[in-house]
């Protein structure tokens, strides 16, 4: 029956936007490896794909399309997720995980079953690196096995109504991958798969927003030169009483706009991203629904305290970027005024003097 209505080009697409990354229903225990690659400039669309297409072919699994946004395949001893983001590649490798018992939930990671030659020529950066061991506990009142996190950095909560509890110190481990524990309370595989998702996307997004905070922090110095000059150049523009004066001060605050639009050309795209990646952390903290355990502070809390302060910093870097180039811009059209009217002047003097030169010249004639 829809075949026979005319349909719009992009409905099959939108319509499985809602499932493009579905959650995978995980089997207690499990062990996780997340990585996110962020793409270099100029590089092909298909290039994870095809780098992809090479451990299959090892493994001898059907190869993905080459323009695929989502894989999921089993190579026996582990399963890998590939999804292709906006501007980075997510790898998620899982495989059965340690029991409750077991002294360190990370002591055997997903990612040590994963070729080593085949990691380290992943296309793309490392940015994100992360273990998540999800194992099953009697009750939500059962800490950590020590060694796992530090103390002082700890932040906990119960999940989803008491079904679940996360911990994590949001810190490298000696591997240099950040650790969640997931501990299972009693949930289903579907619930188990869409928590671990929500907490290793958490992972990914407040990384992905702090991607801004180097670039906030480099601009810095030189909006605080911008600043300066353009006050100068303002305190200037009452003294200036000639115009070869007022020219030489319009192309000082030319060169000065130039540096702030090229300042907001340079961090735009990157700010703007920040803002949303942000968003999304709130909205994953949010899905998981948390309560707080032991008087530690939530990953929420923990991450209001750490990750908005950043965030605050390259929101104020933004509005004070705009804030200089609107204020440049006016003295620049002030400026402007000034100097046409001293053109004006200065063509009006040169008219008349030329009037009376042409004048004088008729009378000279008529004496003659």
């Amino acid at each position: 029956m829809i075949q026979t209505l005319p349909l719009h080009p992009d409905r099959d697409t939108l319509a499985g936007e809602l499932h493009a990354r579905p959650p995978l229903p995980l089997t207690t225990p499990v062990t996780i490896s997340r990585l996110a690659q962020t793409r270099d400039p100029g590089a092909e669309r298909g290039a994870a794909t095809a780098h992809l297409d090479v451990l299959c072919r090892r493994y001898g699994v059907t190869s993905p399309a080459p323009d695929a946004d989502f894989v999921l395949a089993d190579f026996g001893r582990f399963t890998l997720r590939y999804e292709r983001h906006t501007e980075f590649d997510g790898w998620t490798f899982l495989r059965p995980g340690p029991d409750a018992a077991a002294p360190d939930p990370f002591a055997d990671t997903a990612i040590e079953a994963v070729p080593t030659d085949w990691l380290a020529a992943l296309p793309g950066r490392t940015l994100v690196a992360a273990h998540l061991a999800v194992v099953r506990t009697a009750g939500e009142d059962e800490p950590p096995p020590p060694g796992c996190f530090v103390p002082d950095n700890l932040a906990g909560s119960s999940l989803a109504a008491g079904v679940a509890t996360a911990w994590t110190d949001f810190r490298p481990g000696p591997d240099g991958f950040t650790r969640i524990l997931l501990q299972d309370h009693g949930m289903s595989p579907a619930a188990a798969g869409r928590l671990a998702q929500a907490l290793w996307e958490v992972e990914t997004y407040r990384l992905l927003a702090l991607l801004a905070l180097p670039q906030a922090r480099a601009a810095g110095p030189e909006l605080g030169r911008a600043s300066a000059s353009l006050a100068a150049i303002a305190a200037r523009l009452p003294g200036l009483d000639a115009l070869d004066a007022e020219r030489a001060a319009l192309e000082e605050l030319t060169d000065l706009a130039t540096t702030i639009e090229r300042l907001a050309a340079e961090t735009a795209d990157r700010f703007s991203a920040s803002r949303a990646y942000h968003v999304l952390v709130g909205r994953r903290l949010q899905s998981v629904r948390e309560e707080r355990l032991h008087g530690l502070p939530t990953l929420a809390e923990y991450l209001e305290r750490r990750l908005d302060p950043a965030i605050a910093t390259v929101e104020a870097t933004g509005a004070r970027i705009a804030t200089l180039s609107t204020r440049c811009a006016r003295a620049v059209d002030l400026l402007r005024a000034r100097v046409a009217v001293a053109q004006e002047a200065q063509s009006g003097k040169l008219l008349a003097a030329m009037a009376e030169t042409g004048h004088a010249q008729l009378r000279l004639q008529e004496t003659v």
